[in-house]
């Protein structure tokens, strides 16, 4: 019961209170501090369907949201300023993947496609491309993949966020004590500040795998774009030989040959297997 409003124009004296509760978090946990236990009604959240607009009228065209508690989400900035500034810094991401990373917006995305595009046409030669979108990604994503990669990355307070993900909890509206709380072991927490950058961190598993791919067996875009556009030589250092471009769950892989298209396909669908898309 305690609104955005009230968190933005609070006393100083409220502030050291909420202060002391988000310490309590950070810190104790170190000495088994039941995080569920303690704030069970602050990891609870209320599900809302927003219509999406569609002529079926069917549960498919309804999107749930979560709203979340405002204490949790406060929890959430400081938990996602540390998480971004840590993954930047060390360079977990892949360099085109983009999406809630600083300089990455959706136009440099569409501007790399309007460059392969651009530069197959002039140089007459064909481009096989194909889109992936995976369904429902958000919800897909499997918490206990989700946790291993952070660790595996070695990104710290990886303790922290399996607590809070043991500990959310969602109910339907009217989010009283008739509604049944639901609990999930796949997805991101709808509603959370954290979610688009854990996904990056989820997707990160694939996206090297592909680059990998390419650069073993040689799969690109084949184009001859770069610092050497006019060196027609093998050794020419072409700044566009890559094979996909990445923002959130939406993904446009390339390749030179049909062969070489099922190949990258074939490792997204190793990807799914793994992790349980």
């Amino acid at each position: 019961m305690c609104p955005n409003e009230l968190l933005k124009t609070m006393l100083d004296e409220e502030f050291l209170i909420i202060q002391a509760w988000v310490n309590e978090i950070l810190t104790l946990r170190e000495k088994t501090i039941d995080i569920a236990r303690q704030s069970q009604s602050t990891m609870n959240g209320t599900i809302s369907q927003l219509y999406k607009g569609s002529r079926t009228n069917g549960m498919s065209d309804q999107r749930p949201v979560v709203l979340l508690n405002s204490g949790y989400q406060l929890l959430d900035y400081i938990f996602n300023g540390g998480l971004r500034q840590i993954v930047e810094q060390a360079n977990v991401l892949e360099q085109g993947q983009g999406e809630d990373r600083q300089g990455r917006s959706i136009n440099i995305y569409l501007q790399k496609m309007h460059v392969i595009t651009h530069e197959a046409q002039r140089q007459g030669t064909r481009v096989y491309r194909v889109n992936i979108d995976f369904r429902n990604a958000f919800n897909a994503t499997l918490q206990a993949a989700l946790c291993h990669l952070i660790n595996m990355f070695h990104i710290p307070d990886a303790d922290l966020l399996e607590q809070i993900y043991d500990s959310v909890a969602v109910r339907l509206a009217s989010n009283d004590a008739e509604s049944a709380t639901i609990t999930f072991d796949t997805s991101v927490a709808q509603g959370s500040i954290t979610s688009p950058q854990l996904f990056n961190i989820f997707i990160h598993a694939l996206l090297p795998m592909l680059t990998a791919t390419g650069q073993n067996l040689g799969i690109s875009n084949g184009l001859k774009i770069g610092k050497n556009q006019e060196d027609s030589s093998q050794d020419a250092d072409y700044g566009y030989q890559f094979n996909d471009i990445d923002f959130i769950d939406d993904i446009t892989i390339f390749a030179d040959t049909p062969e070489g298209m099922q190949t990258l396909i074939d490792a997204v669908q190793v990807f799914k297997a793994q992790h349980a898309m």
